[in-house]
């Protein structure tokens, strides 16, 4: 029987190509993927592991913006590796202007879970996550004078 190794790519159709390339090269360039593929209607970013792809979507598909809800895509989360990186990924989008719908904290009543969600420019919803304790803070020792 066939196994599946991995998710290859993820192809998201976009309203605007130009402005969601700008967009998404902004947020992923700061999460390590490089473009890769630009042309012909597409454009796909490489982390070399995972393939993010956007493609203009048609005439009927731009009438409205993308809605959370509606048959198929509903958000996509990236894995980062720490609590640090989401953080880092939440202050990185606030300081590009780029918006943040809810900036890092923990979520879904496990404070393992930490993440920061956004939108892009049609309003799809993205998120950064990491799971995981948060790394508890060493006491310092206090140094006894002689």
């Amino acid at each position: 029987m066939p196994g599946v190794v991995g998710i290859d790519h993820l192809l998201l159709s976009v309203g605007d190509l130009a402005r969601s390339k700008e967009y998404y090269g902004k947020v992923l360039g700061f999460l390590g993927f490089r473009l890769k593929h630009d042309g012909g209607g597409f454009a796909g970013w490489s982390n070399g592991k995972t393939l993010f792809w956007i493609a203009q979507a048609d005439a009927q598909g731009r009438k409205r913006k993308h809605r959370k809800g509606d048959i198929g895509f509903h958000h996509y989360a990236f894995e980062l590796e720490s609590r640090k990186a989401v953080d880092a990924l939440g202050a990185f989008l606030e300081k590009h202007d780029l918006a943040v719908a809810d900036p890092p904290d923990s979520y879904n009543g496990d404070d393992q879970y930490y993440a920061v969600f956004f939108h892009d420019p049609d309003g799809m919803r993205l998120e950064a996550m990491h799971y995981g304790p948060a790394r508890k803070r060493k006491k310092k020792a206090k140094k006894r004078g002689r």
